[in-house]
């Protein structure tokens, strides 16, 4: 059966909210991985059917060198070039631009964490259908500083100046914020947020279509 793999390569606790409003979503079936904390067993089971990735948030760095990460750097290299649609979001998108060739660093010298909201203006892509300006839940300290080869600035703002991107050849791409974020995962990441949930449904429309787009074997 066709699936879409989330992976929350998250290192506290699962953020269970915004599968769960995925999978509420989708058109196709979404499987959860948890390889920080359990491995890659459960993804090496799961790719019959595999028609795309999705990677969440982490408050690891790409640069630990941990033996999870190195791990799932091998799973999905091979399957990034082969042409496996992939979106990652916050830490996933570092991952993926880190991987692909690109570089990941701190945006501020203090190495302060950024939290709230941010606008951004994003792209058209075919990874994501028609992009526009919303606002997404940020929480993050590094960001993807220098863009991989191959790929294209999809989103900056003047805090950030990669906030998207995408593989030109490749049916891959990423998002600096949080655009699955819920008000849950405000609140599981201490991140404020006041205003009207309303405005996370810029992000979650994003990244519903990437799934949509995935499932159907359109990228």
């Amino acid at each position: 059966m066709t699936h879409l793999a989330v992976i929350d390569p998250g290192t506290r606790v699962p953020e269970l909210d915004c599968f769960n409003r995925m999978a509420r979503r989708s058109p196709v079936r979404l499987t959860l991985h948890l390889p920080a904390l359990f491995g890659l067993d459960s993804l090496e089971r799961d790719t019959e059917g595999l028609a795309g990735v999705v990677i969440l948030g982490s408050g690891a760095s790409v640069h630990d060198d941990l033996p999870w990460q190195h791990a799932l750097a091998a799973w999905l290299m091979p399957r990034l070039q082969s042409g496996l649609p992939a979106l990652g979001l916050c830490y996933g998108h570092q991952l993926l631009a880190h991987v692909l060739g690109g570089t990941v660093g701190f945006l501020r010298d203090d190495r302060e964490k950024l939290k709230g909201l941010r606008s951004l203006t994003v792209d058209d892509d075919r990874l994501w259908g028609a992009g526009g300006t919303g606002q997404m839940v940020i929480s993050h300290r590094e960001a993807v500083t220098a863009l991989p080869p191959e790929c294209t600035l999809r989103g900056t703002t003047s805090v950030c100046a990669i906030e998207a991107f995408t593989h030109d050849r490749l049916p891959i791409g990423g998002f600096q914020p949080h655009p699955e974020a819920t008000t849950a995962f405000a609140s599981n990441n201490s991140v404020p947020f006041e205003a009207d949930p309303a405005v996370l449904a810029f992000g979650h429309g994003l990244v519903d279509q990437f799934i949509s787009r995935a499932g159907a074997g359109t990228l």
